[in-house]
């Protein structure tokens, strides 16, 4: 973990098989640090625009979400209309009919996503970006996570 002097913090935790990552504000009160992410459950940045020609599977109404760096997510999956509707844009496949397209929303594996986007009358296929480099894929939610301070060592505190 990394303390700047901005009050902004930087985390990272890997193992074998993971890799996290958060972001966001810090503040020290009492020995006891706060961590408030930057990225919410559901307020990833997301902008969408109209391509004629984008990365998309096929014909499918949607491309391949990316990142402001423009690297496709993969895994990003794209909720259409209501949370049943979702789709794998990246396979261009929905795990239901894909009609008239009013509203949308990005959501990961993890849990976090978009809020949702309203569609404007169709004009050409959806691209949807994450206007972030961070790996949302990767990310921890701190929503005001406690950590005591003792000594040089950090605590969680539960």
């Amino acid at each position: 973990m990394i303390l700047n002097k901005n009050k902004t913090y930087f985390y990272s935790i890997n193992t074998f098989a993971y890799h996290g990552i958060s972001e966001g504000k810090w503040k020290l009160v009492d020995n006891l640090l706060t961590l408030e992410s930057t990225y919410k459950r559901n307020n990833i940045p997301v902008e969408i625009s109209y391509e004629n020609e984008s990365s998309s599977i096929d014909s499918f109404d949607i491309a391949v979400v990316r990142n402001i760096k423009h690297e496709l997510l993969t895994s990003a999956f794209v909720l259409v209309n209501n949370d049943s509707l979702k789709c794998l844009p990246s396979i261009g496949r929905c795990n239901g009919s894909l009609g008239i397209i009013n509203r949308v929303k990005v959501l990961f594996e993890n849990g976090i996503s978009s809020k949702w986007i309203v569609v404007e009358e169709k004009k050409a296929r959806l691209q949807l970006t994450v206007l972030t480099d961070i790996s949302i894929e990767n990310y921890i939610i701190m929503n005001k996570q406690k950590f005591e301070l003792n000594g040089k060592f950090l605590k969680e505190k539960k």
